[in-house]
C-alpha cells in the first residue's frame, strides 16, 4: 500500500508513482505547478526537453526554467490558479536553437495533494503549422495563377469558349460573352437549343446543319481551322472566323472542346467593298473610256471634216468629264472615310448661296426643271461653301436622274429647329421599301434609274459630307410618287 502522503487527493487512490508513469508515457509535454510561486512539482520527459537543459526543473520556479522569458506567461498562469478559468493558446512560439517552435498550450487548475495545482499541457504544432502554411501558400499561388490565367483569357481579342463533353458551356471569356450576348439561362442550355436560336450560313449561302458546326465536329474528335461562316443571332448578322479542337483527358478520351472565333464582319465588308469597287470601275469607267476610244478612231477616219471633228471632240470631252467625276468621287469618298477631308467652316447664307449655285450649274444640270423656294428668316449655316455645293449637286443630280424627263424637282431652303434645312423633292419613280435602308450606302444604285451612270457614290458622299458638318440627312419616299431628301446643317449661331 502506498504511504498516505503518496496518494493523490480526489484521484480514487492513484499513486504518485502511477502518475509519474502516465506523465512519462505521454508524448504531450506535461508539467504540474504548485504554490503561488508556481514551482515545478512534476514534469515528464517531453516537457523536460522544452525547459532549460542545464537546470533540473523539479523544485524550480516555472519562470526560471521556461526558456521564452515571456513576461505575460506568469501573470496568465497566476490568474488561472486564482480564478480556475482555463487557458488555451493555439499558437505559442518557443525559440529553440536559432529557430522557432510552435505549440498549442492548455492550462487547467486541478486538485493536487492537499491543495491546488496547475496542469500545463503543450504539444508541438510546428510541422502542422508549416504544412498549413505551405498549403496556404500553394493555394494562394494556385489562385493567383488562376486569376492570371483568367485575366489572360479575358484579354484575348478573340472569343474563347470551353465546352463540356455534352456541348454545355463551361467557360467563356469576356469577348465571347460580348459577341454572343448569351443570357445566363442560355449559357446553360444544350448545344442543340443554342443552335436552334440562331441561323448559321456557309460562304455559299447555304444553311449549316448542327452536325457541321465547328464545335460539333470538335466534340467528335476533329480539329477545325478557320471556318468562315455568317451567323444571324438576336437581330445581328456577323461574319465569323471560327476554329475548334477537342479537349482530351489523361486517358485520351474526349472530355470537351474549345472554340475560338473572331468577328470578321468589318473585314468581310471591306472585301465586298473592294470587289464592288473593282466591278464598278471595270464596268462604269469602261463606258466613257470606250466612248473616247471609239470617237478617237472615228476622228482618224475623217480628220478634215470640221463638223464631225467638233462632234466627236465634244463626245470625248464629255466622256472625260464623266471619268474625271467618277475618279473625284472615289478620291473624295476615300478621304471622307479616312477623316482626312478638311472643312473650312464659316457662317453661310444658304438663301444667297443656293441661287448662285443653280445659276452656275446651268448647262451642266437641267436647272430649268428645278423650282427653288427660299423660306424667310433662314439663319446662317455653319458650313464649308464648297462642300455645300457638292451636297446640292449630288442631291439635284439624283433627283433629276430618277424623275421623268419633264418632271420638276423642288429645292427648298428653310429654317429648322436643329439649324438650316435643304430639302430636295422629286416626282419620280420613288424608292422601293427594301431599298430604303441602303440608299446612302457606298456603290448603291436603286432600281428605276433612267440613266444608270456613275459609281453609285453620290448619296454616300452626301451623307459623309453632312455628317462631317455635324448634321444629318434622311429620305422619305413612296413608289410611283417620288422621294424627298432632307439635309439638316447646324446653324452658325449654335456656337454662340
Amino acid at each position: 500500500m502506498p504511504a498516505p502522503g503518496d496518494v493523490l487527493r480526489g484521484t480514487n487512490g492513484i499513486s504518485v508513482a502511477m502518475l509519474d508513469a502516465v506523465f512519462d508515457a505521454s508524448p504531450v509535454a506535461l508539467v504540474l505547478l504548485v504554490g503561488p510561486e508556481l514551482v515545478v512539482d512534476h514534469v515528464n520527459a517531453a516537457c523536460r526537453a522544452l525547459t532549460r537543459p542545464d537546470v533540473d526543473p523539479v523544485g524550480q520556479r516555472f519562470a526560471d526554467v521556461w526558456p521564452t522569458g515571456d513576461p505575460v506567461v506568469v501573470p496568465a498562469l497566476t490568474n488561472v490558479l486564482a480564478t480556475g478559468a482555463g487557458l488555451s493558446v493555439d499558437d505559442y512560439i518557443v525559440p529553440a536553437a536559432g529557430r522557432s517552435r510552435r505549440f498549442s498550450v492548455q492550462v487547467k487548475r486541478v486538485p493536487w495533494r492537499r491543495g491546488l495545482a496547475l496542469l500545463l499541457a503543450a504539444w508541438e504544432t510546428s510541422d502542422t503549422w508549416e504544412a498549413r502554411r505551405a498549403a496556404e501558400a500553394a493555394a494562394d499561388a494556385a489562385l493567383r495563377r488562376a486569376a492570371e490565367l483568367d485575366a489572360a483569357v479575358d484579354a484575348i481579342a478573340d472569343g474563347l469558349v470551353l465546352y463540356g463533353r455534352g456541348g454545355e458551356i463551361l467557360r467563356m471569356n469576356e469577348t465571347a460573352k460580348r459577341m454572343l450576348g448569351y443570357a445566363p439561362e442560355e449559357a446553360v442550355s444544350s448545344l442543340a437549343e443554342r443552335f436552334e436560336a440562331m441561323r448559321v450560313f456557309l460562304p455559299d449561302g447555304s444553311l449549316m446543319r448542327l452536325e457541321e458546326t465547328p464545335i460539333a465536329r470538335a466534340l467528335r474528335g476533329e480539329t477545325v481551322s478557320s471556318a468562315h461562316v455568317r451567323v444571324e443571332y438576336q437581330g445581328r448578322s456577323l461574319w465569323v472566323l471560327a476554329s475548334a479542337a477537342p479537349v482530351r483527358g489523361a486517358d485520351g478520351a474526349i472530355v470537351g472542346a474549345v472554340l475560338t472565333f473572331s468577328d470578321e464582319t468589318a473585314l468581310h465588308e471591306m472585301e465586298q467593298a473592294r470587289d464592288d469597287l473593282v466591278r464598278m470601275i471595270s464596268h462604269d469607267l469602261r463606258t466613257p473610256l470606250n466612248a473616247v476610244y471609239n470617237q478617237a478612231h472615228l476622228l482618224r477616219r475623217h480628220p478634215d471634216d470640221a463638223a464631225r471633228v467638233e462632234a466627236r471632240t465634244n463626245v470625248i470631252l464629255k466622256s472625260c468629264e464623266r471619268m474625271s467625276a467618277m475618279i473625284q468621287d472615289l478620291v473624295e469618298a476615300t478621304l471622307l472615310e479616312d477623316r482626312q477631308l478638311r472643312l473650312s467652316l464659316e457662317p453661310v447664307d444658304l438663301g444667297e448661296l443656293v441661287p448662285e449655285l443653280l445659276e452656275r450649274f446651268r448647262g451642266a444640270l437641267d436647272t430649268d426643271r428645278v423650282k427653288l423656294v427660299v423660306h424667310p428668316d433662314v439663319p446662317r449655316a455653319l458650313a464649308d461653301p464648297e462642300r455645300v455645293e457638292r451636297i446640292v449637286v449630288n442631291l439635284l443630280t439624283n433627283a433629276l436622274k430618277y424623275s421623268p424627263p419633264q418632271g420638276d424637282v423642288t429645292l427648298e431652303v428653310a429654317a429648322n429647329p436643329e439649324g438650316v434645312a435643304l430639302v430636295v423633292t422629286d416626282r419620280g419613280v420613288g424608292i422601293a421599301p427594301e431599298d430604303m435602308p441602303h440608299v446612302f450606302e457606298r456603290f448603291f444604285r436603286a432600281r428605276g434609274a433612267r440613266q444608270p451612270e456613275g459609281l453609285g457614290l453620290g448619296l454616300y458622299i452626301t451623307r459623309l459630307l453632312v455628317q462631317a458638318h455635324g448634321g444629318r440627312v434622311d429620305v422619305s419616299s413612296q413608289l410611283g410618287q417620288g422621294s424627298t431628301f432632307r439635309v439638316i446643317l447646324p446653324a452658325a449661331v449654335a456656337l454662340h
